[in-house]
């Protein structure tokens, strides 16, 4: 395999897999994203060549999908030059990751062959620190500036999660804090589904071994009020404001009946 696209999971190393660490092992060079402090010595344990590409990409004020293509550019060249080759970064690398995704797609056109190899990311530590069960009354999944772009209507009986909360309304880089500013039309918008009183989770998963994850509580008519502390890594948990209640009764009359059951399985 020419490349190999990996997730370092959140807290590093104790969430990478064996199965990435065996992949990291087996490269020439391996070139990451992930501002951990222990990343970059930890994979130069495993690999003779490790290149920051966070440093090298980002610009202040710059376009975030220009440090994109230039992450997934050189990981490219790398691959044409000394495969094999890894691309490694922090979470998921294809939960809100543009560059592993042109990675993926530009590498076959190039004749180079790639995989990728999953992690654990934010989302799936939220699931575990919040105790929020998914499949219990389905999960709407946003990120933050397509949410208002595109606006996106909202089922308030439906959980909410809105990524990268931090990044809204532009695409370019910043260190700079939020103003309160910058969150006035994102809870407008929420607004229009839910009440100003309704109690939403700013979320950051723990990226150091020992360390909890920041959970911030507050009103949503609060919310450009904590602009602050609502950085690119935190994720917004809207809970359903209510159960919606059953509206096929007839269905719900037969979901345990094993007669139902043999009508529905077994020979025809």
């Amino acid at each position: 395999m020419d490349i190999t696209i990996v997730g370092l999971g959140i807290r590093l190393p104790d969430q990478v897999t064996r199965e990435t660490e065996r992949a990291l092992a087996a490269c020439n060079e391996v070139l990451f994203v992930d501002t951990a402090i222990p990343a970059r010595a930890w994979l130069e344990g495993l690999c003779p060549r490790v290149t920051d590409l966070y440093a090298e990409s980002y610009r202040e004020r710059g376009l975030r999908t220009s440090a994109y293509r230039h992450m997934a550019a050189r990981t490219l060249q790398a691959a044409l030059e000394r495969a094999p080759v890894a691309f490694a970064m922090q979470g998921h690398p294809l939960v809100y990751a543009y560059a592993p995704a042109l990675i993926r797609d530009l590498a076959p056109l190039l004749g180079l062959s790639v995989q990728v190899l999953p992690g654990i990311s934010s989302m799936d530590c939220l699931f575990a620190d919040l105790g929020l069960d998914p499949c219990a009354a389905g999960l709407q999944l946003y990120e933050a500036t397509d949410l208002l772009l595109r606006r996106r209507p909202l089922q308030p009986d439906v959980p909410l999660l809105v990524w990268q909360v931090g990044t809204v309304e532009t695409r370019l880089h910043t260190e700079a804090t939020s103003r309160p500013e910058r969150f006035e039309r994102f809870t407008a918008h929420l607004l229009r589904f839910y009440p100003p009183t309704h109690e939403v989770v700013a979320y950051f998963a723990a990226p150091f071994p020992l360390f909890p994850p920041r959970i911030e509580r507050f009103p949503l008519g609060d919310l450009p009020a904590h602009a602050a502390s609502l950085h690119p890594g935190v994720t917004l948990l809207v809970p359903a404001v209510g159960e919606r209640p059953v509206a096929d009764l007839d269905l719900l009359a037969v979901v345990d009946d094993p007669c139902h059951l043999a009508r529905l399985t077994g020979p025809g």
